[in-house]
């Protein structure tokens, strides 16, 4: 059966040309992610998908591994964002409004439960540096494991991004189980970054993410485990002006000047 992530189905292919060695990366990729390999042949990706009966093709080739989506034209795979101007901007004295929310200094530890494709956590581990620690989960098995290859292999220069990619713990779990298996204080900022009911973004980068992600509201009882595991702050990334439910009254807000995002922060209990 085709692998379904969000409901969505799909299989893992390479490329048309035949390649003994991506044929095999493609084969573990499938295995990996308990979906099926088929060979590409000479067939285009919408026919591929047509043929298959499936939407997407995770597709291995030499330059990356990607999510294509032929119908609506959606190609996911890794990249670190704005991570690294983001981190040029720390370095130039701009600051960052994340950063500030958490009050997040080098040694620091942050767990990130809505890890998406690790940009914020790379922003982070760059922060902690060396002696910190940055933990995070991605419920969506496909992004996730997307991102844990992502993290181990992108190539970037300047800042030292590549070296805080390389610091991340990625892990695969869903935030709303692993929570309430954390030890109380573990870790000093825990941090949420839930899907906007309306884009910020004014480019296209967040729509293949927004696609294929999984959208169910974090409830309340996560909010309360969250607060319990942090021993400083837990911070809540929205949409300036956004509700959303579940979460208790903040003992701050912060937004970066005329940015249209803003972040709750959240004492422990």
């Amino acid at each position: 059966m085709p692998g379904r992530d969000s409901e969505l189905p799909y299989v893992v292919t390479a490329a048309r040309r035949p390649d003994p060695e991506l044929d095999e990366r493609a084969r573990r990729w499938a295995e990996r992610l308990g979906v099926r390999f088929v060979e590409r042949g000479e067939r285009s990706l919408a026919k591929l998908c047509a043929e298959e009966g499936v939407e997407a093709a995770l597709t291995v080739t030499a330059l990356r591994v990607g999510l294509v989506i032929p119908a609506d034209g959606t190609e996911y795979f890794f990249h670190p964002s704005m991570a690294r101007t983001r981190v040029r901007n720390i370095c130039e004295g701009g600051g960052d409004p994340m950063i500030a929310a958490m009050r997040l200094g080098p040694g620091d530890s942050v767990l990130d439960c809505t890890l998406g494709r690790a940009t914020d956590a790379t922003v982070a581990a760059w922060v902690v540096g060396e002696t910190g620690r940055v933990v995070g989960y991605e419920a969506h098995p496909l992004l996730a494991a997307l991102t844990i290859e992502g993290l181990a292999t992108y190539e970037i220069e300047g800042f030292g991004v590549q070296e805080a990619m390389r610091r991340v713990d990625a892990r695969h779990g869903d935030c709303r189980e692993v929570l309430p298996t954390l030890e109380t204080r573990s870790f000093q900022v825990v941090y949420f970054d839930p899907f906007f009911g309306q884009m910020v973004e004014r480019s296209d980068a967040m729509r293949p993410l927004r696609r294929i992600g999984l959208h169910e509201p974090i409830p309340a009882a996560t909010y309360e485990e969250a607060r319990r595991v942090a021993s400083r702050v837990v911070v809540i990334k929205r949409r300036r002006g956004e509700e959303l439910p579940g979460i208790p009254p903040p003992a701050d807000v912060t937004s970066g000047g005329g940015s249209r995002i803003e972040y709750l922060v959240l004492e422990p209990r």
